[in-house]
């Protein structure tokens, strides 16, 4: 007999929905890898904006942050520690409503608890690297900082010389945490590697004709270990970040001298793999947050008041795309304050690879339709999600409300699942924090939920449907939680129908905003997702000459705002991405403008970047793992890294303009040579913003 399928209420909670599905309503499916199978702890994030000293949870560690004079940020990541792995999550530690202290708490991806330094004590800790930071004396001029999976730290495209690193420090986030005194255990999880590590093991595995033994380095460093389940992205031939890191700050030492090169100091964070696997970005929030406090501290070590740009070339489908998430706020408050007090200071992030994903729809007044299906006094506009088979990664879709001229319960969501199924529509009226869960026999396979975004003013509340679902594909050899026992159920691939319902009276201020979560597998690891769409009749994939189409018309799917979800903040360097040979911008390459207007900020990238050479010939080349290794990749994510590295020689030059006036100054030169040569295509301000920049420097020089 068939399992039958039955919503249900799911209550008033006061829980994130990725947290709650991930965690909670979906635990053993929601994480592609499957439920923690060993001792784990929990990485999160808190926020307020009256932050005080010691006002902390004694069952949370938190890292070093960087605090300008002595300030606290709004924003801060912490860790759990190990007495409170096992407990029931909503006893003892409020991790998502605001408590008395007025702290908002959100939990991400969990952490093997032998990543965590129980032992770890910021103020101690700071005090003994000061001793032992690089002197004042050093000849660095500005520091580069990445954030990313696999970089490669022994490689000789960050050396200055054989065998010496100018990578001062390196922070792997899920490492094994060392204890006691010394160097790996100045962070409060993971392990931190100094330049003094990394010579060190370069030494020891370097043989006397200079050849290092690159795998047996980091084997020996646990940078690659076949015994996690997690997949270690050094154990090949091309990782994303040692290919990042090589275009932002690599170069050769056979053909620059030492003493240029190591003006240019490089601080790495690499970010748990359970995290770049992660499809949902539940988890980045926390570990880039900390990423970004532990390159700004890093740097003050290695020479006071340096400038210091970071790469962040991760992104993300979903999100208010309005300058409000969590991580955008935490972003643009740490650089605009270490802009003012301390030294110049840039974030450089990608423009996103999802314009032609059908992963946006926007929908206005003018798209509801009168109808009996919706009620006599209401409109409805139906959203054709089309769920793919043989996926092996939840899917989410949000629906963001107008941030303006709206109230709770104008609107009302419909879910009317594929017909191939017997399974019932149901609805759900905006009710903050309210939630139904649809189930298979014992085991919920759909969630749908009204919460409000509100990160930390009240100013940026915004109301949000989300709807989740299962993996359509369910492997026989995956186990649930002891939370949850039993066999996990797959939600049936097919059109999900999800219609939005709107009292006729009621007129939108604002377009609502639908965005499907990316549910691709990124580069470097097992293919498990597939990622869901609009599947819009009226959306045009092709033009007339069978091209694909990459411009938006009557349908209610958008190419336009299909950016970065972290990239709309207002203090990012955001980086298109175009073929070089042509001019044209990469197909993939998203922007946030639309036509029918966003609740804030609607940014367009400042510059473009090379991302491909031509049509024929995709990617740019940069390191491979191992030294003296190219591959080629592609993507808005390593056009990013190319102006980082021109934002850096801005830097290093002592140039009296900011970066962002400096690449707009570059951005006109480079175009105007382009146009002297005859350069066909016409810049796209919109996709390209103010210039294209070729991966190697200006363009005819």
């Amino acid at each position: 007999m068939a399992d039958p399928y039955h919503w249900q209420d799911d209550g008033i909670k006061a829980v994130d929905p990725y947290e709650d599905w991930l965690l909670d309503t979906g635990a053993g499916y929601g994480f592609p890898f499957g439920p923690p199978n060993e001792a784990h702890c929990y990485a999160g994030t808190e926020a307020s904006d009256s932050f005080v000293a010691g006002d902390e949870n004694p069952d949370a560690i938190y890292p070093v942050l960087y605090r300008p004079d002595g300030e606290q940020p709004s924003f801060r990541p912490f860790v759990l520690r190990e007495s409170t792995v096992g407990r029931e999550r909503s006893s003892g530690f409020d991790h998502s409503n605001t408590g008395s202290s007025g702290i908002k708490r959100r939990i991400g991806i969990p952490l093997r608890a032998a990543s965590v330094n129980q032992s770890y004590v910021p103020e101690a800790t700071l005090q003994a690297s000061a001793n032992s930071s690089c002197a004042s004396s050093s000849p660095a001029k500005v520091v580069v900082g990445v954030i990313d999976d696999g970089i490669a730290i022994a490689n000789r495209r960050f050396q200055s010389a054989p065998g010496s690193t100018r990578i001062d420090f390196a922070w792997v986030q899920d490492g094994d945490a060392q204890l006691g005194s010394g160097s790996g255990s100045n962070v409060a999880f993971g392990r931190e590697y100094t330049k003094a590590d990394i010579d060190s093991a370069l030494a020891q595995y370097t043989d006397a004709l200079g050849a290092t033994n690159e795998a047996a380095l980091y084997r020996a460093l646990g940078l690659v270990d076949s015994r996690k389940v997690m997949p270690n992205s050094l154990d090949g031939k091309a990782a994303h970040g040692t290919h990042v890191l090589d275009l932002a700050a690599g170069a050769d030492y056979d053909n620059t001298s030492s003493s240029q090169l190591e003006e240019d100091r490089i601080i790495t964070v690499q970010v748990p793999a359970a995290v770049t696997w992660d499809t949902s970005g539940m988890g980045l929030d926390s570990f880039i947050l900390a990423g970004v406090h532990y390159i700004l501290d890093r740097a003050d070590r290695i020479a006071p008041n340096l400038p210091v740009v970071i790469n962040f070339s991760y992104g993300i489908f979903g999100g208010p795309h309005d300058g409000t998430a969590l991580l955008e706020k935490a972003i643009d408050e740490i650089v605009t304050a270490r802009n003012d007090r301390v030294a110049p200071t840039s974030v450089v992030l990608p423009s996103g690879n999802h314009h032609l994903e059908r992963s946006h729809a926007v929908i206005t007044d003018d798209d509801f339709k009168a109808d009996s299906c919706a009620g006599t006094d209401k409109g409805y506009c139906d959203l054709p999600w089309r769920v793919q088979p043989n996926d092996r990664t939840s899917s989410y879709l949000e629906i963001w409300m107008p941030k303006a001229g709206y109230d709770d319960g104008d609107i009302e969501i419909e879910v009317i699942p594929p017909t191939t199924e017997a399974i019932p529509a149901q609805k759900l009226t905006a009710v903050v924090n309210s939630a139904v869960v649809l189930t298979r026999g014992a085991k919920a396979i759909a969630r749908l939920s009204y919460d409000k975004h509100t990160p930390l003013s009240e100013e940026d509340a915004r109301g949000r449907f989300m709807l989740v679902l299962a993996p359509t594909e369910v492997p026989a050899v995956r186990a649930d939680t002891a939370l949850h026992p039993g066999p996990l159920k797959p939600a049936p691939n097919g059109l999900w129908t999800v219609r939005v319902i709107k009292k006729s009276d009621k007129a939108l201020s604002e377009p609502i905003h639908a965005r499907i979560q990316r549910d691709a597998s990124p580069f470097g690891y097992p293919a498990l997702g597939r990622q869901s769409y609009f599947d819009d009749k009226a959306y045009e994939l092709y033009d007339h000459e069978g091209k694909l189409q990459v411009h938006d018309n009557h349908s209610i799917v958008k190419r336009n705002g299909s950016s970065n979800g972290l990239a709309t903040g207002t203090t990012p360097i955001v980086v298109a991405s175009h073929v070089e040979a042509t001019g044209r911008a990469a197909i993939y390459s998203g922007y946030q403008t639309t036509e029918t207007g966003l609740p804030e900020q609607a940014k367009t990238p400042l510059v473009s970047a090379e991302s491909d050479r031509s049509p024929v010939f995709r990617g740019v080349r940069a390191s491979g793992v191992k030294s003296g290794v190219s591959v080629t990749l592609d993507g808005t994510s390593v056009a990013a890294p190319t102006i980082t590295r021109a934002v850096a020689a801005a830097y290093k030059a002592s140039i009296a303009t900011s970066p962002v006036d400096e690449l707009l100054a570059q951005a006109t030169a480079i175009e105007a040579l382009r146009q002297a040569k005859g350069y066909f295509a016409p810049l796209d301000p919109d996709r390209q913003g103010a210039g294209r920049f070729p991966k190697n420097g200006i363009y005819g020089c």
